[in-house]
């Protein structure tokens, strides 16, 4: 083989091998978002709040006491495992929708500091809870019972009837899993900063009145 042929062969496998890794990182690109999130929630933000909780003062002033918590990461662990299973058997664009909602969570807890243990626990169950929800839904899609033994078990066309029931039903918990739901946990981190933002300026409201008071008609300044 001259060097032609394996410069040419070479290109051809790190071209579809570039491709390979490419298309891998598009269609899982969502839970690698997801993962990547609850990573760093794990790391910057669980540790925090585990101090926060399991730190105790000593009698007679004696320093600190730490009683560490684990229990953080262990929800942090449970939730991100049950969306990964649930983002990787479930179609588009629910891993899309639930990497926004892992990305919202990192987002909210690095710039809402001072609700930061209730968002913590919250957002987790939220998530958890829609993972939940499409692995139901995946379920309903996915399942098909024996009609034979539906027949038995029902009488008549139980096969038919239950297909007319999923085809029912599968409008409305679309609905619920591709919109509904993610409005309302956007729509929940959304007030979150709204409130934070509220609370932030009238603290900065407060501090500026009272440094106006001290700096009143009746400070040193005024009375030279």
């Amino acid at each position: 083989m001259n060097f032609e042929t394996w410069l040419n062969h070479t290109l051809v496998y790190l071209t579809n091998g570039l491709l390979a890794v490419w298309y891998f990182l598009w269609s899982q690109g969502p839970l690698l978002l997801s993962l990547g999130c609850a990573a760093a929630i794990a790391a910057l933000y669980d540790r925090r709040v585990r101090r926060q909780v399991g730190e105790r003062v000593r009698r007679y002033g004696r320093g600190l006491q730490v009683h560490a918590s684990h229990r953080s990461y262990w929800e942090t662990l449970g939730a991100a495992g049950l969306w990964a299973l649930a983002s990787y058997l479930s179609a588009p664009p629910i891993p899309l929708i639930g990497g926004l909602m892992w990305l919202a969570f990192l987002v909210s807890v690095r710039f809402i500091p001072q609700e930061r243990e209730g968002l913590l626990f919250r957002q987790k169950a939220m998530i958890a809870g829609y993972g939940l929800l499409a692995l139901a839904m995946r379920l309903m899609l996915s399942y098909c019972p024996d009609p034979s033994r539906l027949a038995a078990a029902m009488g008549g066309d139980a096969a038919g009837l239950f297909d007319t029931v999923r085809d029912g039903l599968t409008p409305y918990a679309a609905l619920v899993v591709w919109v509904m739901y993610p409005l309302g946990y956007f729509g929940m981190i959304a007030q979150r900063f709204a409130v934070g933002s509220t609370a932030t300026v009238t603290q900065t409201f407060g501090v500026s009145k009272a440094v106006a008071k001290v700096d009143g008609p009746n400070s040193y300044g005024h009375g030279l």
